[in-house]
């Protein structure tokens, strides 16, 4: 059915209310159709179908309201004229029908199908003619059961969509803004290594023994030159990646060395780490030993605010020419699964990615929570 890119999906409404309704629908219309009409065990049977279409309502909607319709335009091929669909027994089964239509459809859906229905209920009373001089309130009353039904079912769908719409738009803005600041840390490693080529191309010619030719002076004033010129355009993309801010980062970037003082500072938090190196510290580069820093610091700042106390492992390994990165934390007292907004990882796995490697996060069949980063080392 038609819907929109933030389609609700499956309907926010637990799945046994709907076999609640089920049931209430099979038993109300199969005692109309063996008591009221007198139909006996038959009727306990045709009566139980309108069961079908509500519990089919929470999986697929529009199957369900074609059952719901073909049941309407049985009753009325049976010209049953004492039990109509305007009856509390089929509205049962025909509002949480139409109320989830409502829920997961886009309005021209849900439009075509209310008025389709209503239509068929008009059909079906032209059709018997039943004699009861309270038809035209009873269809009136039925039509306006639907109609609430309906409208109330879009009205939550609005109100969904707008919330959904809402969270990815803050997403969004969350996930540029965690661009900008791997990109900020970015630029002071390449602004660092393009500072150290500008000074060797700068003082090279004076370290050189015997003095050099001016062809090569002209190559390490040109080097000197062009590593000044990126160091310029490197300054001016980090203002605009900082928008109003004027506070530089001046402190260094961390790095592998820096993994001991973290694990350490956890430990002072309240949780037990133990972390585990190889036995030779892998030699890798400056953007490679930061993003491996920050994986294990956003990992481990998750374990203190959503499973504080919880014993947990760092391991950083080799795996043929992949670094792995894994900190597994046990399920803490104060573990909540799925707490927390979910943010640091937008961060971990824009570093992963600009890494060219692969990012695990979730639950273990243990119980356990675990980060697991593979991250191929290209050149240093």
């Amino acid at each position: 059915m038609p819907a929109s890119p933030a389609d609700p999906g499956k309907p926010m409404v637990p799945r046994g209310l709907y076999f609640v309704a089920a049931g209430l629908a099979a038993l109300l219309n199969g005692w109309a159709f063996a008591v009221v009409l007198g139909a006996g065990a038959p009727g306990v049977l045709v009566g139980a179908l309108y069961g079908l279409p509500v519990v089919v309502a929470w999986y697929r909607p529009m199957v369900a309201w074609w059952l719901m319709l073909g049941l309407l335009l049985l009753a009325t091929a049976l010209s049953v004229a004492d039990w109509r669909p305007w009856l509390l027994s089929e509205s049962v089964a025909q509002a949480p029908v139409m109320f989830t239509l409502a829920l997961v459809s886009a309005r021209r859906v849900t439009t075509a199908a209310f008025l389709t229905t209503l239509a068929a209920g008009v059909l079906s009373v032209l059709w018997v003619r039943p004699e009861s001089p309270h038809v035209v309130q009873a269809m009136v009353s039925w039509s306006l059961e639907l109609l609430a039904v309906t409208m109330i079912g879009h009205s939550y769908r609005m109100r969904r969509l707008s919330t959904l719409r809402v969270a990815e738009e803050y997403g969004k803005r969350r996930l540029l803004e965690e661009r900008a600041r791997i990109a900020r840390e970015l630029h002071d490693l390449v602004a660092h290594h393009m500072s150290v080529i500008a000074v060797q191309a700068s003082t090279a010619p004076y370290r050189i023994k015997g003095g050099a030719s001016e062809e090569v002076l002209r190559e390490f004033r040109d080097i000197n030159a062009a590593a000044s010129t990126s160091l310029t355009e490197l300054r001016q993309l980090l203002g605009v990646l900082r928008g109003d801010r004027d506070d530089p980062l001046t402190a260094p970037q961390p790095s592998l060395d820096g993994l001991a003082e973290l694990v350490e500072s956890a430990r002072r938090a309240g949780t037990p780490v133990h972390m585990e190196l190889p036995e030779h510290t892998p030699e890798v580069g400056a953007a490679m030993s930061l993003t491996v820093y920050r994986i294990v610091q956003e990992a481990l700042s998750n374990v203190i605010k959503h499973a504080n106390g919880a014993a947990t492992a760092v391991t950083i390994a080799l795996d043929g020419r992949n670094l792995v990165v894994e900190v597994v934390n046990e399920a803490g007292a104060e573990s909540v699964p799925g707490s927390g907004s979910g943010y640091g990882l937008v961060g971990m796995r824009e570093r992963v990615a600009l890494a060219g490697g692969e990012l695990f996060a979730g639950t273990l069949a243990d119980g356990r929570y675990a980060v697991r980063a593979v991250l191929p080392q290209g050149e240093k």
